[in-house]
């Protein structure tokens, strides 16, 4: 008995194949985004844990990666540069930190579309799939159990490819959304503790 990926493969029309192409395309790149944004994460998290040990104990040390280190480098470089009010000081410091998680979102919201959008891209192809299945029925005058079963069966495979690529999706979003949101509860405290030791 021949595979059903490889059966479901041959019998779709170019409708199908475009669609679980671009299926598999979206889920590639979504798996890419969720190891690529973890390990960003990790790096983060051990970066920031470095930057902040030293800056309690009086220390301003430049550590790669910690998004705080470079807010604090960029506002007191702007600081030297002109001569911030409190009140200017404050917006300084979060502005530069709504940039850091800024960029730490980039690419995290694309996987909360994946999620929404792939199921549904799975159902267009399996509509398309039994549409087309009937179509066959109604030119060849066969109604055959077997003929109607097959043809379900292989349009069924599109919104099941759509459910795998979209589960993993929302499963990564989620993971990545707390991460980010934890950095930035983080960022609160440390904005604060910045302008306490920076203000005039």
């Amino acid at each position: 008995m021949e595979n059903i990926w490889v059966s479901s493969w041959k019998h779709c029309d170019w409708v199908g194949k475009t669609d679980l192409i671009i299926l598999i395309l979206l889920s590639i790149y979504s798996w890419a985004i969720i190891i690529d944004r973890s390990m960003l994460f990790k790096r983060i998290r051990r970066a920031n844990e470095k930057f902040l040990n030293l800056f309690y104990e009086g220390k301003v040390a430049n550590v790669p990666n910690s998004p705080w280190s470079k807010v604090l480098s960029k506002t007191l470089s702007e600081k030297a540069k002109h001569n911030l009010t409190n009140e200017r000081l404050l917006t300084t410091l979060k502005r530069f930190g709504n940039e850091e998680i800024n960029l730490l979102s980039g690419r995290i919201d694309f996987l909360l579309s994946v999620s929404a959008v792939a199921p549904f891209m799975g159902l267009l192809g399996t509509v398309w799939g039994i549409l087309m299945a009937f179509h066959k029925i109604g030119l060849t005058g066969t109604s055959s159990i077997s003929i109607i079963a097959s043809g379900i069966s292989e349009a069924l495979i599109v919104t099941f490819v759509g459910l795998l690529v979209a589960i993993p999706a929302a499963l990564g979003y989620n993971y990545l959304d707390e991460q980010r949101q934890k950095i930035q509860i983080q960022g609160d405290e440390v904005l604060e503790s910045f302008y306490n030791t920076l203000k005039q």
